[in-house]
């Protein structure tokens, strides 16, 4: 029971008891009075009536009558006259009648009137006495009327009294409902510090106590994004431009190639700077390296506007750009060759320096090697005929299809599969520390003349053609539709749409209500990217689906890290950090010390860290050894 509901029982028991006790003691005050006042109007009556018939000297026929006439009256329980030798000699004794009052209530409080005794004379002799009592029915009648009355003044002032000690109550004991539901958001991983302290001395402590709890967690959650970011940029990032080394960089790239995502196709272009060696001879080391951070620069800005988008330098004169789901290859290397340009051009080296390119669309049937080799192809072809322009080098499958044609062939395709639901899902096992299942990764699926695409081979064109939403939504029914028909859990990949979209948040929202059981075996994963771009509506999204019971991540972790701070108020229940960090682990120290950190992050806060794209039981003994979780990948399976 709540302490609200104890507090009000406490006051109602209260002021029944002192509704009890003031009612007992005015009613027996009530009768005490009454009895008095009863026993002096016996005392007069029976006198009165004594000195009547004392005056009519004592006749026994008139005092038959004057003792009838009296009794007549009503008002009389007795009257009784007795000779000197103590006979009675005449008696009128009432029926017994309606008393005005229950028999409990008169059983309870019982009268004791002491009767009226008066002598009757004649002359200097005694006549007879004379008893009289009279009629307690009245005395019972006006004492019930009075409790009852009273009983509804204290009811009527118990009710207002219950009313506003309610109201009170309430307004008294709101801080604590307040903290209690902070104890519960951290109890849910959200550490929330918006709670205003209270005027009530015990709760301004508490509260206060609380505040401080949740900002310690915020606040070290900052200290180490800030030390993750510190060991990243150590890790991975080249001092000069701020962008990825070669090594990371070629990491990202296979990761690519090999995820069940949209990250799968793409387009990767590198850009070439001509006589790097010749500018640090001419215009020295300092003008040379400031050229070199303002590229970084912007080419940091240029994909950090595009989810997913990755830049590096490649060595000292080739930098590199991975854009997922961009497939006008063409397109993508103008627009990085213009942006470094106007960096040159800003630091007045436009005569010294040429910016050669070449880019290539790449799927998953590709490997880095090949991509590599093709783009260095078509660059020792324009070195050789001293072009300074941006070469789209062939998959080696068949010649590039041009853009417009590509457009109007995944349209009809795609419309047509939302309209007639061919979308399906499949399963990838995701398991814990003891290879017990965690939950399935269901990325999706489509099925198109006779053949199986995976999602890389289609979704870069769902997001062209602007058809997230509706796929999103697909992809949400079927997790749930899975999860009824066979009980097991299943996570399900979302697109930014989902959550930029107000109207997806709603319709999920009802579609989680609709199948409560199903939605307690749902995980959902948003991308770290899109994350950190809508943080309100992710945090939006996250609330109505953990509070279904569903289980809420986000995949591809480790790009962002100096921002996981913001996400202490969200409840997370998992990081799946990103292939590119996990492969090869074995042979890298500098990703060994940033995922061990980050596993420490995320078990301080009750974080569970997966890792994506394991390939092989050696990388899953080091990564359960940094910490992690869970995983999953080609090297992971379930036990037979």
């Amino acid at each position: 029971m709540s302490l609200f509901k104890k507090l009000l029982l406490g006051v109602i028991f209260l002021l029944t008891l002192v509704f009890a006790i003031s009612v007992l003691l005015t009613t027996l005050s009530a009768r005490t009075y009454l009895e008095h006042h009863l026993s002096i109007k016996n005392a007069d009556n029976a006198a009165a009536l004594a000195l009547s018939m004392s005056e009519k000297g004592a006749d026994y026929v008139l005092m038959e009558l004057a003792l009838s006439a009296q009794f007549d009256t009503g008002h009389y329980e007795l009257i009784e006259l007795t000779d000197p030798t103590g006979q009675v000699s005449i008696r009128r004794v009432a029926d017994e009648l309606e008393a005005g009052a229950p028999r409990w209530f008169m059983d309870l409080f019982p009268l004791n009137v002491e009767p009226g005794v008066a002598n009757i004379q004649t002359g200097w002799q005694q006549a007879g006495t004379l008893t009289l009592r009279s009629q307690s029915r009245f005395v019972y009648a006006e004492l019930w009327r009075s409790t009852l009355a009273l009983s509804g003044i204290f009811l009527l002032a118990g009710l207002i009294t219950g009313t506003v000690g309610h109201r009170l109550l309430k307004r008294l004991l709101q801080p604590l409902d307040e903290v209690v539901d902070q104890a519960e958001a951290i109890g849910a991983r959200r550490f929330v510090t918006k709670i205003p302290e209270p005027n009530t001395l015990e709760f301004k402590r508490v509260v206060r106590a609380m505040n401080e709890l949740s900002n310690r967690v915020k606040s070290l959650l900052a200290q180490e994004a800030n030390q993750l970011q510190r060991l990243q940029r150590e890790s991975h990032v080249d001092d000069i431009t701020g962008l990825y080394k070669r090594d990371t960089f070629l990491s990202a790239l296979a990761a690519a190639l090999q995820s069940n995502d949209e990250s799968s196709t793409g387009t990767l272009c590198i850009i070439h700077i001509t006589h790097l060696g010749l500018l640090n001879q001419s215009y020295g080391r300092e003008p040379t390296d400031n050229l070199l951070r303002d590229i970084g620069e912007s080419l940091n800005h240029i994909t950090a506007r595009q989810r997913g988008w990755t830049p590096a330098r490649l060595n000292g004169s080739d930098f590199a750009v991975l854009a997922p789901r961009e497939m006008d290859a063409q397109k993508l290397g103008l627009d990085i060759q213009a942006a470094m340009s106007a960096v040159v051009k800003d630091h007045s080296m436009e005569e010294s320096v040429q910016l050669p390119g070449g880019t290539t669309v790449y799927t998953p049937r590709d490997s880095v090697a090949d991509l590599l080799g093709r783009i260095d192809g078509v660059l020792l072809i324009d070195e050789r005929e001293g072009a300074v322009t941006i070469a789209q080098a062939s998959t080696g499958e068949t010649p590039v299809r041009p853009l417009r044609a590509q457009v109007e062939f995944w349209h009809a395709i795609l419309t047509q599969a939302i309209y007639s639901r061919t979308f399906s899902l499949t399963r990838f096992p995701v398991v814990d520390a003891s290879n017990r299942l965690l939950h399935y990764e269901a990325p999706v699926r489509l099925a198109h003349q006779g053949e199986t695409l995976n999602a890389g081979q289609f979704l870069p064109w769902i997001h062209r053609l602007q058809l997230s939403g509706e796929l999103d939504k697909q992809v949400f029914a079927l997790a749930l539709e899975e999860i009824a028909h066979s009980g097991e859990p299943i996570a399900v990949n979302l697109s930014v749409e989902a959550i930029s979209d107000h109207s997806f948040t709603k319709w999920a929202a009802d579609s989680l209500m609709n199948r409560a059981t199903a939605a307690k075996n749902l995980w959902v994963e948003i991308p770290e990217s899109a994350v950190f771009r809508h943080l309100k509506n992710f945090k939006a999204l996250a609330s109505r689906i953990k509070a279904s019971g569903g289980h809420v991540g986000i995949e591809h972790t480790g790009h962002q890290l100096a921002k996981l701070g913001a996400l202490h108020d969200v409840g997370l229940d998992y990081l799946k950090v990103d292939a590119s960090f996990v492969r090869d682990i074995p042979n890298n120290p500098g990703n060994q010390a940033l995922l061990r950190t980050l596993c420490t992050v995320g078990h301080t806060i009750g974080v569970k860290v997966l890792a994506e794209g394991v390939n092989s039981a050696k990388e899953w003994e080091n990564l359960l050894a940094l910490g992690f979780d869970g995983a999953t990948g080609p090297g992971i399976s379930l036990p037979q």
